[in-house]
């Protein structure tokens, strides 16, 4: 399976999750898709360093799109 496949998740892997049972704040790294596209280094056999984008489900929201602050003393999701 490739990773651009993966199907998106109404949930993370908390149970029970404040940010999840929301649906008015979307995930700030993806914009609510579920996917994003960041880059990493590559190196060309000529030695040049340069940067690939990829795509892959967000890391930040847990593939829900939906926002999850990983900050400890953020302001929680009822208070958003």
């Amino acid at each position: 399976m490739n990773v651009a496949d993966i199907p998106s998740v109404s949930r993370c892997g908390n149970e029970p999750c404040g940010w999840c049972d929301r649906d008015d704040w979307p995930c700030r790294f993806c914009g609510g898709s579920g996917r994003w596209c960041p880059e990493r280094p590559n190196r060309e056999p000529s030695g040049v360093i340069g940067w690939v984008r990829i795509d892959e489900p967000c890391r930040m929201c847990g593939h829900t799109g939906k926002e999850h602050d990983p900050l400890p003393g953020a302001i929680g999701p009822t208070t958003r």
